[in-house]
């Protein structure tokens, strides 16, 4: 099975985030789990040619918006990244991960697709540490005996808006409040998993982050 990460860059990236290092290990964390898996980086790929059956989308740019330029590599960007939206709007499992639920900041059927968004201005998140972060009691697949907790290093997001059809798989607790930060979503024939973490390389460190991710992917595909 072939999975394609997305990946951050120009209008699509930020000054915080390392999206070249964190997309080759997720691809690299893909490959164990099976698939064939390849990096697509917006404004250097083209859209795919071939059959895709996992889409993962690993960018930002929400933070730090910009007009579409007429250059050569923002009609490559925007190309792909409507073919990305596209492909989730039809059906293709998508996994969303850390500032990926604001990567395409100016559709709002972005949004929609996945269950919720980082809004700026309104959410944020503590300085990057180890922490834990805790597993709901929803019923899934994804969750089911993975425990109460998971060992994370990690930035952990706050105040996202999170649409009320999404069944949230993990939260953690910050300044009194739950924060949900991993989430699933299944409607209208559309698979997604949106999670929160994964802000830099080192984030996969975690066995727990990893078994996490298998168990998202594994739903993601039906496995």
């Amino acid at each position: 099975m072939r999975a394609v990460v997305v990946s951050g860059a120009g209008r699509y990236a930020d000054p915080w985030h390392d999206f070249a290092g964190t997309s080759a290990r997720l691809a690299a964390e893909l490959v164990s789990l099976g698939l064939d898996a390849e990096v697509l980086t917006l404004g250097e790929a083209d859209v795919p040619s071939t059959g895709v059956e996992l889409l993962v989308v690993n960018a930002g740019g929400g933070s730090t918006p910009r007009e579409v330029t007429s250059t050569e590599t923002d009609r490559r960007a925007e190309a792909l990244a409507d073919w990305a939206r596209e492909q989730t709007a039809g059906g293709l499992p998508t996994l969303v991960t850390h500032t990926g639920s604001n990567t395409f900041y100016d559709d709002d059927q972005w949004e929609q697709l996945i269950g919720g968004r980082w809004v700026p201005g309104t959410s944020w998140h503590p300085p990057l540490a180890p922490a834990q972060v805790q597993v709901t009691a929803a019923v899934h697949p994804i969750t089911a005996g993975l425990g109460e907790q998971l060992s994370v290093v990690d930035e952990r997001y706050c105040d996202l808006r999170v649409a009320p059809d999404v069944t949230v798989l993990v939260d953690q607790e910050e300044d009194g409040r739950r924060h949900p930060i991993v989430w699933a979503r299944a409607a209208g024939g559309v698979r997604v998993v949106h999670d929160a973490l994964g802000h830099d390389v080192a984030a996969y460190d975690s066995p727990d982050r990893r078994a996490l991710l298998a168990r998202e992917v594994d739903w993601l595909l039906q496995r």
